[in-house]
């Protein structure tokens, strides 16, 4: 029985062709893309290119002194099936959701970052 084990682990082991992966991403819900944002210029853009650009924002934050914060959201899933000879197989399934996060001041963009989510 112990020399069955052997034999058939050493032969998973020496078959480098046992494991497959798969790997398929896309995108649910994309509003802006790397380069629409290398095109905000801080102190020069103003809400009404920003809302031309990127459409509403998801969420609008107004504070006491005046800033505003609109966020934008990008939303994409990756689905990874790795499969081991015919013995078992599993899915991975990953959501990211990156959000585009612009300040105004006075109506102009002040500041803009992207801040990345992993589910």
């Amino acid at each position: 029985m112990i020399r069955a084990i052997t034999v058939f682990t050493l032969g998973l082991l020496l078959n480098g062709c046992l494991v497959t992966v798969e790997s398929d991403s896309d995108s649910v819900q994309q509003v802006w893309s790397e380069s629409d944002v290398s095109r905000l210029q801080l102190g020069r853009s103003d809400g009404e290119w920003v809302r031309s650009s990127f459409g509403d924002p998801v969420t609008k934050l107004n504070y006491a002194d005046g800033t505003e914060i609109w966020k934008y959201r990008n939303i994409s899933e990756k689905d990874t099936e790795v499969g081991v000879f015919l013995l078992f197989s599993f899915d991975v399934e990953q959501e990211r959701v990156e959000t585009l996060s612009i300040e105004f001041t006075n109506g102009v963009v002040t500041n803009y970052w992207i801040e990345e989510d992993r589910f």
